[in-house]
């Protein structure tokens, strides 16, 4: 059955049998405001491997880190995937609502529909049917539909025109949040 899902910061609800470092804070900045997150994955049973438009792909592993931006007021939640320090994929889950606490831990409400850019660096929107579906069975309303429907074009458009800086505050968030996982130990 399909519904919309409630999804935390910290991937709580995938990650449950792994070890991991997590960070998050409130941010703003002339880029970007909401909750921002940083997991590292220090221990994981195994690799989380996923199909992708370059075919099987790695996301998690002992030393890959996420970080993760879920906007104030937007419909959006994105995860910047990290190995070795380098980016390799971006994965925008379309959000229903995004609520953001003062400390900048947040939950967000997965609307099924979903952009990932690949090793190819070019935005594509993936889980159409699944969005299609969602509104066959009234998971989800005509209102919600063409909300998922739009922001994704949005994410999108943002891709498209904003990559270079897009890419440059994600290493600038994972620097902030390491600065200051170091600090709190």
């Amino acid at each position: 059955m399909l519904e919309v899902k409630e999804k935390h910061l910290d991937r709580r609800e995938w990650y449950s049998d792994s070890d991991r470092d997590f960070a998050c804070r409130y941010h703003k900045d002339e880029f970007f405001e909401g909750g921002i997150g940083l997991i590292t994955f220090t221990g994981i049973p195994a690799p989380d491997e996923v199909d992708s438009p370059e075919g099987r792909l790695c996301i998690a592993d002992k030393g890959y880190q996420w970080v993760e931006l879920v906007p104030k007021g937007g419909h959006y939640a994105l995860t910047a995937m990290f190995r070795d320090g380098k980016l390799f994929q971006h994965y925008f889950d379309i959000t229903l609502k995004n609520d953001v606490l003062e400390n900048g831990d947040s939950l967000f409400y997965d609307l099924f529909l979903d952009v990932v850019i690949g090793a190819d660096g070019k935005p594509r929107t993936i889980d159409t049917e699944e969005l299609d579906e969602a509104l066959e069975c009234k998971a989800i309303g005509p209102d919600a539909y063409e909300l998922a429907k739009k922001a994704a074009d949005e994410v999108v458009a943002l891709c498209d025109s904003n990559k270079a800086l897009l890419e440059k505050k994600l290493y600038e968030y994972r620097e902030l949040l390491l600065r200051s996982d170091r600090n709190a130990h």
